[in-house]
C-alpha cells in the first residue's frame, strides 16, 4: 500500500517545465510525456529508473517547452462553424420548431439543430453540441474503421483477430498480442492518409509487438518508406 501511494505522489520539479507528475504503467513500454492542467504527466515503465527519467526529460526539454507555451483552445460551435470530418460536414441550425437539440446525419452532412434563440457561448449548449459530434464520429468510425482494417490486412499480408472502437483521445489507436486492434473514434477528425498510416501502424504490431528496429522497417515497408514522415505529421495534428 505504501508503494501504491509513492507510486502517484512521485512528482520532479524542473526550473523551466515546473511540475512533473510520474506514473508507473505496468502496460507500458516506453516513457510517453502528456501535457495537463498546470503539469505535465510522465508515464513510465516499471523497470525505469529516476536518473534515466530525468536524463530522457533533459532530451525532451525543447520540445516540452513548446507544449508548454501552446495551450490549445476548444472549438467553439456556432452556426457558422467549419468543421469537416473524414466521412461528414457539421451544420448547425436554429429552429423555431423545436425546443430541444437534435441531429441528423444523411449524405455526408451532420446537421444539429438548436432550438431558436440558442445561447452558444453557454457552456451546456457547447457540451450538447460536442456529445452529438461524438456520437456520429462513433458511428462512423464503426461504419468505416473495421472495412478499412480488413482491406489492409489483406493487401498487406496481415492477420487481425478483432477491432473495436473507442473514445481515447490519448492514443489513436493500440494493439495487444492476441492482434486485437482498438482505434478512436476521434481518428475521424484526421485526413484519410493519416487515419490509413494509424491502421497501418497497428497492423505492424501484429507482428512487431514493440517499435524496435524491426517494426520501423516493416512500417516503412507498407507506408510506401514514409514513416518517420507520416509519425511526425500525426504527432503534430492537435484534436480540439
Amino acid at each position: 500500500m505504501l508503494g501504491f501511494f509513492r507510486f502517484f505522489e512521485m512528482v520532479i520539479e524542473d526550473k523551466d517545465l515546473g511540475e512533473i507528475r510520474l506514473v508507473e504503467n505496468t502496460r507500458a513500454r516506453r516513457i510517453i510525456v502528456r501535457r495537463k492542467d498546470g503539469y505535465f504527466q510522465l508515464t513510465h515503465p516499471p523497470s525505469v529508473s529516476i536518473s534515466y527519467i530525468e536524463k530522457v526529460v533533459m532530451e525532451m526539454k525543447p520540445r516540452l517547452l513548446k507544449m508548454a507555451e501552446k495551450k490549445s483552445e476548444p472549438n467553439i460551435f456556432t452556426l457558422q462553424t467549419d468543421f469537416r470530418t473524414f466521412s461528414f460536414t457539421l451544420k448547425i441550425l436554429e429552429s423555431n420548431s423545436i425546443s430541444n437539440h437534435y441531429m441528423n446525419l444523411k449524405d455526408g452532412i451532420l446537421s444539429i439543430s438548436c432550438p431558436a434563440g440558442t445561447d452558444f457561448s453557454d457552456q451546456k449548449t457547447q457540451s450538447v453540441i460536442r456529445q452529438l459530434i461524438e456520437k456520429a464520429l462513433r458511428y462512423e468510425a464503426n461504419r468505416l474503421f473495421p472495412s478499412k482494417v480488413k482491406t489492409f490486412a489483406q493487401d498487406k499480408g496481415f492477420s487481425v483477430n478483432s477491432i473495436k472502437i473507442n473514445k481515447s483521445r490519448s492514443r489513436w489507436g493500440s494493439c495487444n498480442s492476441k492482434k486485437n486492434i482498438n482505434l478512436s473514434y476521434f481518428c475521424m477528425l484526421l485526413p484519410e492518409h493519416l487515419i490509413d498510416f494509424v491502421i497501418l501502424h497497428e497492423l505492424c504490431h501484429t507482428v512487431e509487438m514493440n517499435h524496435g528496429e524491426r517494426f520501423w522497417k516493416l512500417l516503412d515497408k507498407v507506408s510506401g518508406n514514409k514513416a518517420k514522415e507520416l509519425t511526425k505529421e500525426l504527432k503534430d495534428f492537435k484534436i480540439k
